[in-house]
């Protein structure tokens, strides 16, 4: 009885010592020399109002020309451009998106033709690389209805590319409500502006880093201004759009003198009531 009350004891002393937990280790000082990074921050969903444009009903005796042969959108924006004739641009079935003849009042004015609707509306949709315009139709803001998703290229130069998303909505009445991400609107865009300010540009040490809520790209210090310029969204916006998908997505560069790009960005768009949402930001180092 004895030796077996001896054996329970050094049972139970030993399996104490087995579940006792290990030491943590005390933390090693970082290294001398060592880089300390700049700190991040969880992102939040960026929204904004679109910049709103209501349709105007047509002059009357601007027809727009009939349709005919391989389609060749390019074409036909050369033809606008030089001949100032109302010419086709882009099309899906339903729609119709045509550049009107050119006034003093007028110099650049898209007629969109919807089912039974036509409006008018003063867009920039021509630089001298013609790019023509990209039209879709598609539930965007999933209310069971249809919008039309249009892309117009409104800037182009060194260092200069520039797309405009328009989000067309057909009123009960049958007009037409046009909300845009409009780059060049007068007083700015709050969205752009937006984004702008996500952006903040730290220095550590000779390295330099670009930060984008928990995100951040290391960018060659040298080729940065002596002074140090808050980085914003250039003069580079591009839409992708998903029509099965529903969806689209922004891309676009980052600069901290104009057309000087130090990195790119991306993110998904939304739309719902007037409103553009940008979220799931990514930042990519050039």
């Amino acid at each position: 009885m004895r030796k077996l009350l001896f054996g329970m004891l050094v049972l139970l002393v030993l399996g104490g010592c087995g579940a006792r937990a290990p030491e943590t280790p005390p933390e090693e000082p970082p290294a001398e020399g060592a880089l300390s990074l700049p700190e991040t921050w969880r992102l939040e969903p960026l929204s904004a109002p679109g910049i709103v444009t209501e349709g105007r009903e047509p002059e009357e005796g601007r027809e727009p020309a009939t349709p005919v042969g391989d389609r060749n959108y390019h074409g036909n924006m050369m033809r606008w451009v030089h001949e100032n004739t109302a010419e086709l641009l882009a099309e899906i079935p339903g729609a119709y998106f045509y550049a009107q003849p050119r006034t003093e009042e007028h110099p650049e004015t898209a007629l969109i033709l919807w089912g039974e609707s036509a409006a008018e509306f003063d867009w920039c949709f021509s630089t001298p690389r013609t790019y023509p315009p990209e039209m879709y139709c598609f539930d965007l803001d999933g209310d069971g209805e249809d919008e039309l998703v249009v892309l117009c290229y409104s800037g182009s130069g060194t260092g200069v590319s520039v797309w405009d998303l328009h989000v067309v909505e057909k009123n009960e009445d049958g007009t037409l409500t046009d909300y845009s991400t409009f780059y060049y609107a007068e007083g700015g865009n709050p969205l752009w502006e937006g984004v702008s300010s996500l952006l903040r540009l730290e220095r550590a040490e000779d390295r330099a880093f670009l930060i984008l809520g928990r995100e951040l790209a290391e960018v060659d210090s040298a080729a940065l201004p002596e002074e140090d310029r808050a980085p914003s969204i250039g003069d580079t916006i591009q839409f992708e759009v998903f029509p099965e998908e529903c969806r689209v997505r922004f891309w676009g560069g980052v600069d901290v003198v104009p057309t000087w790009y130090i990195a790119d960005i991306s993110a998904g768009v939304t739309y719902q009531d007037g409103i553009f949402t940008l979220s799931g930001f990514h930042l990519y180092g050039n």
